[in-house]
């Protein structure tokens, strides 16, 4: 096919034979580098494919030939239409007879006058159609239509003078009959409800196609300068290709599986920390099995610096490890509905408050609710009883301040092996635990290296399983809504087998973004327990009384009791991140009764010899230390 330009190759296409596929043949540019503008492809370079899906008409030209002036007339307009073959005006009514009348046709003659035509005192209207419908002699017989359907018969003398014009053999065309017909664009018709001079029809299409890289289907105006050439039929089996956004790929799952080639990779690579994430770049081939149909579990390190998503598929197991807290305000943010929570002091503390009774270490807590104590203040509500005390014996009720620090441990006795479905089916979260069984099918899995891990909440995001071209037995989970990119689908043939590789049972999260996904996790807006602002005064207070009950010698004492226990010295973390029971609580009550009572008469030999101050257990101390190993198992 010889080029043509866009507007002829439109106007001469037939809308049942498409789609068709056209190249570009001369390019056109629209203000540099503006490529879309309301929606319309204004840039077309020369080489460029277009695959033609319809087309819509828009609008229609009309321009005044003898005038030169242009109308846009509505796709409603209701007047009709005459085709002109002849747009050579006639001088006189006997040189149009003489030239287009046919006697042995029964067909009347239409022509119109440009000018108006008087008889017998009548008008008839210039542009108005006439019929020549017989000769008498030196007259012509016509006729006309009045406004009301009714007609009129005038005898014309056939020297009448003026400009005629035919009408042609079709009259009465409407607008979408006109724009039905064969021929070249535009067209020459007469329309009495435009006037008497003939006029050029031209219409404009919206014209739908398709493109390479382009995401959705382009506009393109028909009138658009550039020539074209149909090579339908020597391209058939040319691809489009159509980029999609992995997140667009997650709601199309009947087209799964299917092979991609990436075009541009994630925007951001600060989720994972592992090797396959790296290597999802701009020409990297990979296969997209479907969508996951696993959970995953969020869970910090004890010490809160390192955090994992654990699959539903991880085969290792747990137990359940005791929670701790060091101050009243944590134990009431672990408060849940319907769970009690019991709690073993590991050190001793003192309140701020004179009525606030002390904190041993051994006193068991049951912690029940919070309380209003008043308009300003909030205190937690439990119960005290400790080890010593037989069962049956009633127990103390403590209203704790939420700032009160010390050191608490979760009493519990479990020592059952989970798997990682049943903990969420059967325990709460958060839940302290630690890995006792390994997952056999990770060579090296890195949970079983930590003492303890917080498993915090189920996490719902939608994965899709791919893998490598070149490696489809290794699967890995990609969220599309974390991890975003561009791709193509190619018409390669898939991979039968589903991969039995999985490198995404444990994914470590890097720090920024594990903080990010707190926020976007559900209840993560629900507001903890109010924390009460720091009671300076009140703790100068503290370290003032007790340098007065020692007396002067002893003004060193309160610095030196920082430094009694490490736990003392040990910040508070996110995730309560302290040393096993097993470290401190025997240590802690044997430095507690190991100290014996001092007289007046010792304080000197105290200050002297406090480098060689031993201890001794005795045997009240081995009755205690006996009662807390029966309720801490480990």
């Amino acid at each position: 096919m010889e080029p043509l330009s866009f507007q002829k190759y439109i106007c001469s296409l037939n809308p049942a034979v498409l789609p068709r596929i056209l190249r570009i043949c001369s390019g056109v540019y629209f203000q540099g580098s503006v490529y879309e503008i309301s929606g319309n492809e204004c840039c077309l370079s020369t080489g460029d494919f277009l695959k033609i899906i319809a087309i819509k008409l828009q609008k229609v030209i009309c321009e005044d030939v003898e005038m030169g002036q242009t109308t846009e007339l509505p796709l409603t307009f209701k007047g009709l239409f005459q085709t002109s073959p002849d747009p050579q005006p006639y001088a006189s009514l006997e040189e149009l007879i003489r030239s287009k009348w046919r006697a042995q046709e029964a067909q009347p003659l239409c022509f119109v006058s440009a000018t108006d035509v008087a008889v017998n005192r009548q008008v008839i209207p210039k542009a108005q159609p006439i019929f020549l419908e017989a000769l008498q002699g030196r007259k012509a017989a016509v006729r006309t239509a009045g406004s009301h359907g009714e007609l009129h018969w005038f005898s014309l003398p056939r020297s009448l003078r003026g400009r005629f014009f035919e009408c042609g053999g079709q009259r009465d065309l409407t607008l979408q009959e006109v724009l039905g017909l064969q021929g070249g664009w535009p067209q020459r018709l007469f329309c009495p409800a435009l006037g008497s001079c003939p006029i050029l029809l031209s219409p404009v299409y919206e014209v739908q196609a398709i493109m390479h890289l382009r995401k959705d289907v382009v506009k393109i105006p028909s009138t658009l300068e550039v020539d074209v050439e149909d090579i339908t039929e020597e391209v058939q089996h040319v691809h489009f290709i159509k980029p999609l956004l992995l997140s667009e790929v997650l709601q199309m799952e009947e087209a799964l599986p299917v092979r991609a080639e990436i075009l541009e990779g994630p925007s951001s690579l600060t989720v994972f920390k592992n090797d396959w994430i790296a290597r999802l770049q701009k020409g990297q081939q990979i296969q997209i099995h479907g969508k996951g149909c696993a959970w995953k579990v969020l869970a910090s390190a004890r010490k809160g610096t390192r955090h994992f998503l654990l699959s539903s598929a991880y085969q290792g197991r747990f137990r359940r490890r005791p929670r701790e807290f060091t101050t009243a305000y944590e134990l009431a943010a672990s408060l849940q509905a319907g769970q009690r929570l019991r709690v073993v002091v590991t050190q001793d503390c003192e309140g701020h408050e004179e009525d606030m009774p002390s904190l041993s270490v051994g006193d068991r807590l049951e912690v029940r609710c919070l309380l209003q104590a008043s308009t300003s203040t909030t205190v937690l509500l439990c119960n005290r009883s400790s080890i010593e005390e037989e069962e049956g014996e009633e127990s103390e009720e403590l209203m704790l301040p939420l700032d009160l620090r010390g050191s608490f441990v979760e009493e519990m006795c479990d020592s059952k092996k989970y798997s990682l479905a049943e903990i969420l089916e059967q325990l709460p979260l958060p839940c302290d635990v630690k890995v006792v069984a390994k997952d056999p099918s990770l060579t090296r899995d890195v949970l079983s290296s930590f003492s303890a891990l917080r498993l915090e909440v189920r996490v719902t995001e939608p994965f899709l399983v791919s893998s490598f071209c070149e490696e489809p037995n290794k699967s890995f989970e990609i969220p599309p809504r974390w991890l975003d990119m561009s791709l193509f689908f190619t018409e390669e043939p898939v991979h039968p087998q589903a991969p039995s590789t999985d490198w995404s049972r444990v994914e470590e999260l890097k720090e920024p973004f594990y903080y990010h996904l707190l926020k976007q996790l559900p209840g993560s807006s629900a507001p903890p327990p109010p924390r009460p602002p720091r009671r300076k005064e009140a703790v100068g207070k503290a370290g003032l009384r007790t340098a007065k009950a020692t007396g002067p010698e002893k003004a060193k004492l309160p610095s030196l009791a920082v430094s009694k226990s490490p736990l003392s010295q040990k910040t508070r973390s996110p995730f309560i991140a302290r040393s096993t029971l097993n470290e401190y609580s025997m240590h802690l009550r044997l430095q507690r009764a190991s100290q014996p009572s001092k007289t007046p008469k010792d304080k000197g030999a105290e200050t002297s010899d406090s480098d060689h101050d031993y201890e001794t257990v005795d045997e009240d101390l081995q009755k205690t230390i006996c009662k807390m190993q029966t309720v801490f198992p480990f």
